[in-house]
């Protein structure tokens, strides 16, 4: 069984309501997530609220997978993110007041680390599906690259090699309503939870 962990993100600057915030609250009752909750959109915030679990699955024998999700103005789609980068560059401050500029955020890490999840296969399944979904390779460089970077590389320290991290960015409510982007997730989640220890995905549930 694939132990699935979810986030959302709460306000930050000129976001007041974000949509991952609702996503992550309906998804805690989704029975095959183990658990979901909503982030503060500030560095020191991500770190406390996630390094008990990342500490927890570290050394659990159980494939985990740490799902975030964060909101992204200027996107028409869903995006699938494919890369996290070792570099925190705030366009504005977090929601604790600091202002990364250009900041390294693990000492001794690559300048980036990509996903080992199979995202193709899974933007496969899912544009199969109908879902407005799309792969990118640009987080950004504010608190959700900064969250993405480091369970990637929480994911690579695993001794059992089986934890993965995936972050998701998602449009306003506006753009994709509600219950579709939820539906999006829920079947992204239908695929994760199949994963098995040699990256074999199955189709999507319906």
């Amino acid at each position: 069984m694939v132990k699935l962990i979810v986030t959302g993100f709460g306000k930050f600057g000129p976001v007041l309501i974000n949509p991952t915030t609702k996503l992550a609250t309906q998804l805690k009752d989704d029975p095959i997530v183990h658990t979901s909750f909503v982030l503060e959109v500030s560095a020191q915030g991500v770190r406390a609220a996630l390094e008990p679990l990342w500490a927890e699955a570290k050394d659990d024998d159980e494939t985990t997978v740490f799902v975030h999700l964060g909101v992204h103005d200027g996107t028409k789609t869903i995006l699938l993110e494919q890369v996290g980068y070792n570099i925190a560059n705030f366009r504005m401050p977090d929601e604790q007041g600091w202002v990364a500029q250009n900041e390294v955020i693990v000492a001794d890490q690559p300048d980036s680390i990509r996903t080992h999840l199979p995202l193709e296969t899974y933007h496969a399944a899912l544009k199969a599906d109908g879902l407005q979904v799309e792969l990118s390779t640009d987080p950004g460089r504010y608190i959700c690259n900064y969250t993405y970077f480091l369970s990637l590389v929480k994911a690579q320290q695993r001794v059992a090699k089986n934890q993965y991290a995936l972050f998701v960015h998602v449009p306003p409510f506006s753009v994709i309503p509600e219950d579709e982007q939820l539906h999006s997730i829920k079947t992204l989640l239908g695929l994760l939870s199949t994963l098995d220890d040699a990256n074999t995905p199955v189709a999507a549930h319906p």
